[in-house]
């Protein structure tokens, strides 16, 4: 192969390291994160079957369609031009039009993942943080209006692989609203949830919140270094397609996080019901038996545990099934059991 590149430096290709290098190590990567994106979406269909049509179960197999043809689309561009035409210079310089459609192809999973992210701070309640969502919106409506233009002229005007450096700037333009969007979404949810966390008296909700905080964090950083690293090397390397394997693990590093977002919400809510359980109800058979300061504990379905609920759902932003009537049947479970061991040992006696 290395024979050949004397001659694409002919025709203005950069080395076969810096073009068909990149998007072969992207291949590999994309296609082992795409098997995690599918055991994800397992999990997530199997555990939460009652969650919206639309929101959030139509946004998973969106995501999920949009990262099949992804991959399936790269891993033919890579057979072509790796092993169909690897030693026909013809071959290599001509474009076919699946190499236009990841213009398109690609956008469409970061930006529905943003657009999750999005109804999520929507769904917060207040107005307050609404207003946050209008730069966000902005930033993610231009980046959309350039990868779309990018994708277009891509049919249109690119017949040689040469002529995609005419697009170059448009593609570096996408990439650094992308993450610019990840940066806004991101501040703007670690605002949101601290701001919750403030207001909750509760230490186990707090404690939820804070791995939030932390996921959205690593999440929201771990995508902008993408999308920047995509926005530099399509700029200040025009010709080389490092910025395409770059988001080709982008894509797939969109659809996990929130797939493994949704997941997790089974686990940070029985975090929540095992701190509840572990209330001592000092042997009361009921709530109304309960002393007052048990009866007023801050994990009881009292109004403060209505309101930890609230504070819940506006987490996860999805419909949830009220925990109230699990709390209740776990503080009876107990107090059957606390009662029963002292009869037992009042028969001792």
């Amino acid at each position: 192969m290395s024979g050949l590149t004397p001659f694409l430096h002919v025709f203005g290709i950069p080395s076969l390291g810096t073009t068909l290098g990149p998007i072969y190590l992207g291949v590999t990567m994309g296609v082992m994160l795409y098997g995690l994106t599918i055991h994800q979406a397992y999990r997530y269909y199997k555990h939460y079957p009652e969650d919206g049509f639309f929101y959030p179960r139509g946004i998973v197999t969106l995501i999920l369609t949009f990262e099949t043809l992804h991959t399936a689309v790269w891993m033919y561009l890579g057979y072509r031009y790796l092993v169909v035409e690897a030693f026909d210079i013809g071959g290599i310089l001509a474009s076919h039009w699946t190499v236009s459609f990841t213009f398109i192809l690609t956008p469409c999973t970061l930006y529905t993942c943003q657009v999750f992210y999005c109804y999520r701070i929507w769904h917060f309640g207040s107005t307050f943080y609404r207003w946050f969502l209008i730069p966000a919106a902005v930033t993610m409506c231009t980046g959309v209006m350039f990868a779309i233009v990018a994708g277009v002229k891509a049919f249109l005007i690119v017949k040689q692989i040469p002529d995609l450096n005419r697009l170059n700037w448009m593609v570096s333009v996408a990439y650094g609203f992308s993450g610019g969007s990840d940066i806004l979404l991101a501040g703007i949810l670690i605002f949101t949830l601290l701001r919750i966390r403030k207001e909750s008296k509760v230490r186990s909700t707090r404690s939820v919140l804070n791995t939030l905080i932390i996921y959205t964090i690593n999440t929201g950083l771990l995508t902008s270094i993408v999308s920047f690293f995509a926005f530099l090397f399509a700029t200040i390397l025009p010709g080389n397609f490092i910025y395409a394997g770059i988001s080709i693990v982008g894509s797939k590093l969109y659809a996990n996080s929130v797939l493994a977002l949704l997941n997790s919400r089974r686990y940070l809510n029985n975090r929540l019901q095992d701190d509840f359980s572990s209330v001592n109800l000092g042997g009361a058979d009921t709530i109304e038996q309960m002393s007052p300061a048990a009866r007023t504990h801050p994990m009881l379905p009292t109004p403060r545990g209505r309101a930890h609920d609230e504070t819940s759902t506006m987490v996860w932003a999805v419909r949830q099934v009220s925990t109230d009537i699990s709390m209740v049947s776990a503080v009876s479970t107990q107090a059957n059991l606390a009662a029963t061991r002292d009869r037992e040992d009042g028969q001792d006696v």
